[in-house]
């Protein structure tokens, strides 16, 4: 066999290979031209800053897809977004103590019930009246514990009522 012949021969093999290269070549540089749009579109809404990118993309095919990962920003606007709930949800926090643990809107601090989800946040003591964390076994004010003054149920005492009046007999 001669050399010629083969080379000759596999001339048409390489010239597709070459087409086919080129052509995966081609959509790879589409592909991440697109890629490049949606990313830059996620994480800015600057039109000049998303022209750029794209700009970058096209003109430095494999190039410019490396520059926009080094400079594009690191967060995207949906990252932002949370990042901004959570930080204002901690401020909210910390300068107001005073929300409903059920709804977490702000309430007075001598509020009983949340006016949102009407959950009660606190209640009042039986011997002065004043208003008393639920947590608190005493009222810090008359130092009541609720047990000394706790009414009787009406139903106990219509049936004690009518035993004493049953003795009166």
């Amino acid at each position: 066999m001669d050399f010629r012949a083969i080379i000759a021969n596999l001339a048409p093999v390489v010239s597709v290979l070459a087409w086919m290269l080129l052509a995966y070549l081609i959509m790879l540089w589409a592909a991440s031209v697109l890629w490049t749009y949606r990313d830059i579109h996620s994480r800015s809404e600057d039109v000049a800053v998303q022209v750029l990118a794209v700009t970058l993309a096209l003109v430095l095919p494999f190039g410019g897809v490396l520059l926009h990962l080094i400079l594009r920003p690191r967060q995207t606007l949906a990252q932002k977004y949370e990042r901004m709930l959570e930080e204002e949800y901690l401020r909210r926090n910390l300068e107001d103590p005073h929300v409903c643990p059920k709804c977490q809107r702000a309430v007075e601090p001598d509020f009983i019930l949340c006016p949102h989800c009407r959950t009660a946040l606190r209640r009042r003591c039986a011997m002065c009246d004043r208003v008393v964390d639920l947590t608190w076994s005493v009222c810090p004010y008359c130092g009541d514990d609720g047990t000394s003054s706790l009414p009787r149920p009406a139903y106990r005492q219509r049936v004690e009522t009518e035993r004493m009046n049953v003795y009166d007999q």
